[in-house]
C-alpha cells in the first residue's frame, strides 16, 4: 500500500509540474533589424506655371527606414510580436504627430505596434495605417522607387505633388489604433480598424473634451475603417483585388461661420483596385473617392463647398529576368479646391528597374505632371497656385535588408 501511495504522489507531482514545464519551453521575444534605403536624383527639365517660381529645378530625395522586429511563438499556439520603424533621415517637424497636436515636433518613429496572431487572425495595437490602407494596392509598377500613384520618391513643383488612391483620412497616416485581420480563407481576407483620436503616439492626457487644445481643430476622431481583399490563381493567370471604406468624426472648436473653416461634414473615403497577372505581364489599377478630407478654402469671406477627390490609377508592367518596365497614369479631380472652383491633376510615369542583387534595385523614371486650375475669380487663386506643367527625369538606388 505504501508503494502505491508513493507512486500516486509521484504522478500527482508530475501532473502539477506539467504546466510549469510547458511554460518554460516558451521562448522570449527575439529582436531582428531590417529596413530599406531609397534615394534618387531628379531634374525638372521642363516647367511652366507660377508654382515653379523661386524653387530649384533639381534635388535629391531619400526615404530610409530601420525596422526593429521581434516575435515569439508560445506553446499555446499564439505568436506575439512587435514592429517599430524608425526614420533614418531627418524629417520636417509636424504638428500632426505631436502629443498635443499643436506644437510641431520631428516625426522620428514612422510606425510602432504590437500584435498577437493565431489561427483565428491577428490583432494589433499601436501606431499603424488603417485597415483600408493596409489592404490597398496600386497599378503594377517596376521596382520600389518610382511611379505615378504614391511613389516612394517623386519630384515635382506642382501644387498637387502626387496623386494617390490611398490618401489618409486623418491628418497623420499612422495614428494610434486597434486593428484586426482575419486569416485568409479561399483567397479572401478582411480587416477592420478603429482610432479613438487623431494623434500619433500620444502619451499626454487623452480623455479630454473634443474642443480642448489637446484635441485641436479639425482633428479626426473615432475613425473606423473596413476592407477586404482577394488573391488567387487560375492556371497561368493571377488576380489580386481589394475594396475598403473609412470614415471618422471631425472635431470643431466652434460652430461654422464665414471665415472659420470648421463645421464641415465628417471625412469619408471609399477605394478599391485590382491587378491581373499573366506570365511576365501585369495590368490593373485603383480608384478612390474622398470627401471632406481637406477643409474648404475661404473665397470672398465665404467658405467653398465640400471638397471631394476622385482619383483613378491605371497601368501595366512587363518583367523579364532582372529587368522590369512599367507605365501608369493617374488623374485626380479636385472639386471645390479654391472656393467653388475645381482642378485636375494628371501624372504619367514611365519607369525602368534593374535588380542588381537580392534587395538591391537601380531605377530610372520619366514623369509628366499637368495640373489645371479652373479658378475663374480675379487675381491669384486662394490656394496660391494656378496651372502647372512639368517634366522630370529621375534615377535612383534602392536597398532593402
Amino acid at each position: 500500500m505504501r508503494k502505491i501511495l508513493l507512486g500516486t504522489s509521484a504522478l500527482c507531482a508530475v501532473a502539477m509540474a506539467g504546466p510549469a514545464f510547458a511554460q518554460s519551453a516558451n521562448e522570449p521575444v527575439k529582436l531582428g533589424i531590417g529596413g530599406y534605403w531609397n534615394s534618387a536624383y531628379g531634374d525638372m527639365v521642363s516647367q511652366s506655371g507660377a508654382s515653379k517660381n523661386g524653387k530649384r529645378s533639381d534635388d535629391i530625395e531619400t526615404d530610409a527606414v530601420l525596422n526593429f522586429k521581434g516575435s515569439t511563438k508560445l506553446d499555446n499556439g499564439l505568436t506575439v510580436g512587435l514592429s517599430v520603424q524608425m526614420r533614418a533621415e531627418n524629417q520636417v517637424p509636424s504638428a500632426s504627430v505631436s502629443p498635443n497636436l499643436t506644437t510641431a515636433t520631428p516625426d522620428t518613429v514612422k510606425r510602432s505596434y504590437a500584435y498577437i496572431k493565431s489561427a483565428f487572425g491577428e490583432v494589433r495595437i499601436g501606431d499603424d495605417d488603417d485597415a483600408r490602407r493596409q489592404k490597398a494596392m496600386t497599378a503594377p509598377v517596376a521596382g520600389p522607387l518610382f511611379g505615378a500613384n504614391t511613389p516612394d520618391l517623386g519630384m515635382s513643383n506642382g501644387p498637387a505633388l502626387t496623386n494617390t488612391t490611398m490618401r489618409k483620412l486623418e491628418g497623420e497616416k499612422r495614428v494610434s489604433r486597434l486593428a484586426y485581420f482575419t486569416p485568409t480563407i479561399a483567397g479572401f481576407s478582411f480587416a477592420v480598424s478603429y482610432a479613438p483620436g487623431g494623434e500619433k503616439g500620444s502619451a499626454g492626457p487623452s480623455f479630454q473634451p473634443n474642443n480642448t487644445p489637446n484635441q485641436n481643430v479639425n482633428v479626426v476622431n473615432n475613425a473606423v475603417s473596413v476592407a477586404g481583399s482577394y488573391a488567387g490563381k487560375f492556371g497561368d493567370f493571377g488576380l489580386d483585388g481589394y475594396a475598403g471604406a473609412s470614415t471618422g468624426h471631425r472635431v470643431y472648436a466652434a460652430p461654422f461661420v464665414a471665415g472659420n473653416v470648421s463645421g464641415r461634414d465628417n471625412p469619408t473615403a471609399i477605394s478599391g483596385g485590382a491587378v491581373l497577372t499573366f506570365g511576365p505581364f501585369a495590368f490593373g489599377g485603383a480608384y478612390e473617392w474622398l470627401r471632406d478630407r481637406d477643409t474648404p478654402v475661404i473665397v470672398g469671406g465665404a467658405s467653398g463647398g465640400h471638397q471631394e477627390r476622385n482619383t483613378w490609377d491605371v497601368g501595366a508592367r512587363y518583367t523579364i529576368g532582372p529587368f522590369g518596365i512599367s507605365t501608369d497614369w493617374t488623374r485626380a479631380i479636385l472639386q471645390n479646391r479654391d472656393g467653388n472652383s475645381s482642378a485636375t491633376n494628371d501624372i504619367v510615369s514611365l519607369v525602368g528597374d534593374y535588380v542588381l542583387g537580392p534587395g538591391i534595385d537601380v531605377g530610372a523614371a520619366v514623369d509628366f505632371n499637368h495640373y489645371k486650375s479652373n479658378f475663374s475669380g480675379a487675381g491669384t487663386p486662394p490656394s496660391g497656385t494656378g496651372s502647372y506643367t512639368g517634366l522630370a527625369l529621375m534615377a535612383g538606388l534602392g536597398i532593402s535588408f
